[in-house]
């Protein structure tokens, strides 16, 4: 068609956002022609469907329409198609709704892109009402539709209904295909179900559904999420028994998983393959097999991989950089780390808050705190606002090279940072310093997540848990500060949650509306005590600033716990624990378990014995701790951890020999001395400063 030239020549001057009049102007000489043959006008539309214009489809449409073109399905179709293309569910559904005034009933063909970019959009429940309305008004959903279907509940999160729909597609009259099977695994690898994701692989063999690079993919994936990379080393190899070459996305997803685990060596086995096998590896390969060797300690490694980017065609990213940085600084190499920085800025690559919080956390190691003030006016600089854990890691420096006062005034200022109204919004929270958890998400009103398998099974008595009906006990209050008493048993999430409900009941809130609470400090599931909580959101000055006191170390805290072992003297006798500690993902549930590693994080315990009781079999035969002072007891601790490692109290005491009583996974389980229902630790004490100083 003539107009053609002339919509290309348009779209080149004007874009995508053609006006309407422009488009008119130059559709109005096709006018006569569509009218006597309208498949002309097909042609044009499908043309837009192709190039991914749903706006110029539509309006083509609309020209049509009062230009009194006959319009039918095979036009509204081309235009559901771009809309598809170009991922614009909106348009797809005006569209969709304006053909019974066109007086066009829709085929399978327009319901299938409909559905198609409802999936694109994310808009699942529009798309499975769509697949539903299909048989009454007599138009039989085929497999296209259904996979488009199951496809948008993978993108919503849906992969409970996504597995049901599979199961209901035979009820449809569709079999499932191969595209089916594999919207359906990738529903469940971001449910992190990679056990369902192999059953469907498997039930894919079973059925002589023959599954494709994207089937793989999906289930290495899951196993990706799921922390199974032996699986999905498995996974890769069973793709060439099968005949089939695993592609960019399923080497990347094994690296991924090699990733997490600090598997470096096979991490960069994949990569060598991939380049031996003629798969371009992109920059999702080498950013994965960087942080690979980092996790495993391969500054220098980590370095190569970044120098070889631009031989390989590839940009790196900030991504890219970060790993580098981290590498460094994990290897004490303060130095390579402030250069990466600098070659960042040179390439005009911003350096990014987790660039920044880096380089800052490898000022620790030799006490570079001139230069870790030097990275925090650099942030500053970028408009890049420090969050509290960044905060808190200059704070650290200066308080130990001038005192908790110097530090103080930093994060006072910092403070009044904090307090202006920012559309800066920093929840990276990696080097948060907080008590029992690495990964401070700060997530307030959360669902209680799954707990520890181990944890769960060992659950405790009534005597030692809290009606979650009850309120909780408010110890203290302060200006941006809240801390209560949080007994065992109870998830700090789930904590925070009711305590925020309890706030607003308290305040006679309308609606009685959640009261926005920061979680700064957690509490293990089975640990009571003293648990401070911030009066504001994740981003809020109330949550940076007790943050910052966490990760300063500028918070006192004391716990008390039992445990058993040989002795560790007399009442009175202090010692000290600073092995590093690291923490390891073990499940989908994000159960975590942290072990002595010298690949791990500083931490650092200090304890006083201040009670010690003779073994309960010991005290029935009468026997003192003088004629078993080799023997085993139970000590009364007090401990003052200066870090705050997952587990920390408990790992480093349990590296002694000297695990806590009640502890179900780092204890002596079966061995102990004495059964006991719950955890024997418990937060005493925490001193730190409000908001009021």
């Amino acid at each position: 068609p003539r107009c053609a030239p002339e919509l290309a020549e348009l779209l080149e001057r004007h874009g995508r956002e053609a006006d309407e009049a422009l488009v008119c102007e130059v559709l109005r000489p096709e006018l006569d022609r569509w009218k006597r043959a309208p498949k002309f006008a097909t042609v044009v539309l499908t043309g837009l469907a192709r190039n991914r214009l749903p706006n110029l489809a539509e309006q083509v449409l609309r020209f049509m329409r009062q230009g009194q073109v006959e319009i039918d399905v095979f036009h509204c179709s081309a235009a559901l198609s771009a809309c598809e293309k170009g991922s614009n569910w909106q348009l797809a559904l005006s569209i969709l709704r304006q053909m019974p005034d066109m007086r066009v009933a829709p085929d399978k063909f327009s319901f299938n892109a409909a559905i198609g970019a409802f999936s694109k959009g994310g808009q699942w429940q529009l798309a499975i009402s769509l697949l539903h309305e299909m048989p009454l008004i007599r138009v039989a959903p085929d497999v296209f539709g259904g996979s488009a279907a199951i496809s948008a509940l993978e993108k919503g999160g849906q992969w409970q209904l996504a597995l049901q729909l599979l199961s209901q597609l035979p009820l449809m009259r569709i079999i499932p295909n191969e595209v089916s099977y594999s919207a359906a695994m990738s529903a469940c690898e971001k449910g992190r179900q990679w056990q369902l994701a192999l059953s469907l692989l498997k039930e894919m063999s079973e059925r002589s559904i023959a599954a494709n690079e994207i089937s793989y993919g999906a289930a290495i994936s899951a196993c990706e999420k799921g922390n199974q990379w032996k699986l999905g080393l498995r996974l890769l190899g069973q793709m060439s028994e099968v005949k089939l070459a695993a592609d960019q996305i399923c080497y990347n997803a094994a690296i991924s998983s090699l990733e997490k685990a600090g598997e470096w060596q096979l991490a960069l086995s994949l990569l060598g393959d991939m380049r031996r096998k003629k798969v371009a590896p992109n920059d999702i390969s080498y950013n994965a097999a960087m942080s690979a060797c980092e996790k495993g300690g391969q500054w220098s490694l980590t370095l190569g991989l970044l120098r070889t980017l631009p031989q390989m065609q590839i940009i790196p990213d900030a991504i890219s950089y970060s790993a580098a940085i981290t590498a460094c600084k994990k290897g004490g190499k303060l130095d390579l780390a402030l250069d990466l920085l600098r070659q960042m800025r040179e390439i005009r690559l911003q350096p990014d808050e987790m660039s920044y919080n880096t380089a800052i956390a490898a000022c620790q190691k030799d006490m570079e705190w001139e230069t870790a003030l030097v990275l925090l006016e650099g942030m500053l600089q970028a408009q890049l606002v420090p969050d509290g854990p960044t905060a808190g890691l200059v704070a650290d420096l200066l308080r130990r090279a001038a005192g908790a006062d110097a530090a103080f005034v930093l994060l006072a200022k910092l403070l009044r940072l904090w307090e202006q109204p920012s559309d800066h919004n920093n929840d990276n929270n990696d080097n948060n310093d907080n008590e029992n958890d690495d990964n401070n998400k700060n997530e307030v009103l959360a669902e209680k997540p799954s707990e520890d398998l181990e944890e769960s099974r060992s659950q405790f008595d009534n005597n030692y848990n809290n009606d979650y009906n009850n309120n909780f006990e408010v110890l203290s209050r302060g200006p941006g500060v809240v801390a209560i008493f949080k007994p065992a048993g109870i998830a700090t999430e789930t904590a925070v949650s009711k305590l925020s409900l309890q706030l607003a009941r308290e305040n006679d809130n309308n609606n009685n509306r959640p009261v926005h609470l920061s979680i700064v400090s957690r509490l293990d599931l089975p640990t009571s005590g003293v648990l401070p909580v911030a009066l504001g959101g994740a981003n809020s000055a109330e949550a940076r600033w007790l943050q910052a006191q966490f990760a300063g170390r500028l918070v006192q805290k004391e716990y008390l716990c039992l445990c058993e072992g040989r002795s560790l003297g007399v009442v009175g006798s202090q010692g000290n624990v600073s092995t590093a500690l690291l923490t390891l993902d073990v499940d989908v549930d994000r159960a975590q378990r942290t072990e002595v590693s010298p690949l791990g994080r500083e931490a650092f315990t200090s304890y006083e014995v201040i009670a010690r009781y003779a073994a309960p079999s010991l005290v029935e035969v009468g026997g003192t701790h003088s004629d078993c002072a080799e023997e085993s007891e139970l000590m009364l601790l007090l401990v003052r951890p200066k870090t705050g490692r997952t587990h920390q109290i408990r790992v480093h005491m349990a590296s002694l020999g000297r695990p806590l009583l009640g502890d179900f996974i780092y204890g002596a389980k079966g061995a102990s001395l004495l059964s006991v229902p719950r955890l024997f630790l418990h937060c005493r004490r925490i001193a730190l400063r409000d908001l009021g100083g």
